[in-house]
């Protein structure tokens, strides 16, 4: 087996522009090689974009352990041997994120060396195309927002998330209901508050008739809290979750969904862990994705959503994803789109148009909007 680091910057370039546009501009794709085939995964990287602690992960342990391994080489016991080897280093984002690139990239080699899509090998397809929402970036004015939710209207969605700072969050609200009517929002607010200011928060913003808000505590793992406010708002919560244990916890608070990270919690197989146990609760799960302009991780979440109706919406980047880079096209229409069978990176577009770039990139959460870093 063979293992290749492909870091990349791809910009949020769309119109309108975000305030975010170098922020979500750091990808880490993996190129796993088998039997004379290749598969891609995808690790997000996250806080606020410290790719070299992933890149460390896979050259001190994953490369030098895996590249060793030949032939029959199975998904399950790869991801068991990682996470036991990484367990000590904390189950989170950089340990667990890095093994979901390199198991995403096997669970696609056997794809193609099976000559099947992912689907195929998952059990095959229950529907043909799957439930998106347009997932905004972060915008300077709230005139801008209500410009990407035309832009979203006619991409094809029909439910747009924003992640306005909380301060503009009442305003932009009222701004989308007063031009649009009754189009389906949400609101993802990123951790800012501690109970009693989510409490006051969600009192004067659910007038609105929001869909569903995300994270509205912080640490967003405040299980207690979350149960507290389920009983009277729509909660999601569950990109910043990475064992079982977490997501009973979560689904113990009776949230209205749960939304585990393909590219976050260890892949494929565990991602499917997720998904039987919120069957187990009559749970809808509601999968995060950084609504980026990438490729990779949505296509393996796609791939899992056409074989599981537990998925009730996938979140989808607003902006045009670059089909040079990943020669692939997704089409939405009346909130739904199509999945390919297959996808594919072009590392020399990647090198020559996207080649990482080195910055720092710090995405301004919770409270961070208002200090001066």
């Amino acid at each position: 087996m063979k293992i290749t680091l492909l870091p990349a910057s791809i910009p949020y370039i769309d119109d309108p522009m975000p305030e975010w546009v170098d922020e979500w501009g750091v990808q880490l794709f993996v190129k796993v090689e088998l039997e004379g085939k290749e598969g891609f995964g995808e690790v997000l990287v996250a806080g606020s974009g410290v790719i070299s602690s992933y890149m460390g992960v896979f050259r001190d342990l994953i490369i030098p352990v895996l590249e060793k391994k030949e032939g029959n080489v199975s998904i399950n016991e790869v991801y068991e041997i990682l996470e036991k080897m990484l367990f000590s280093a904390g189950l989170s984002s950089i340990t667990l994120g890095s093994i979901s690139g390199v198991e995403m990239g096997l669970w696609h080699v056997y794809s193609r060396l099976v000559e099947r899509p992912i689907y195929y090998l998952l059990g095959g397809k229950v529907r043909d195309s799957v439930p998106v929402y347009a997932s905004f970036p972060r915008y300077k004015s709230v005139d801008d927002v209500i410009k990407a939710a035309n832009r979203a209207i006619e991409r094809g969605f029909k439910i747009v998330k924003i992640h306005q700072p909380p301060a503009m969050v009442k305003e932009t609200l009222k701004k989308i209901r007063e031009t649009f009517g009754d189009i389906q929002v949400a609101v993802d607010l990123n951790s800012p508050f501690d109970y009693s200011t989510a409490i006051k928060f969600l009192n004067e913003i659910y007038k609105y008739d929001v869909e569903w808000i995300e994270e509205p505590i912080y640490p967003p793992n405040d299980y207690d809290s979350l149960k507290k406010l389920s009983k009277d708002f729509p909660i999601a919560a569950g990109e910043n979750e990475y064992t079982l244990q977490g997501f009973k916890k979560l689904l113990d608070a009776d949230l209205l969904y749960i939304q585990p990270d393909i590219s976050k919690i260890g892949g494929i197989s565990k991602f499917l862990k997720v998904l039987a146990l919120a069957e187990t609760y009559n749970v809808k799960v509601m999968p995060h994705l950084r609504p980026q302009r990438s490729a990779i991780a949505l296509f393996h979440t796609l791939q899992v959503a056409l074989t599981r109706n537990i998925i009730s919406s996938v979140e989808f980047p607003l902006a045009e994803i670059p089909s040079d880079l990943f020669k692939v096209s997704f089409k939405v229409r009346d909130g739904l789109v199509n999945v390919p069978d297959d996808i594919s990176i072009d590392e020399e577009v990647l090198k020559s148009k996207y080649s990482f770039k080195e910055k720092i990139r710090i995405l301004k959460f919770s409270d961070l909007a208002d200090k001066n870093i």
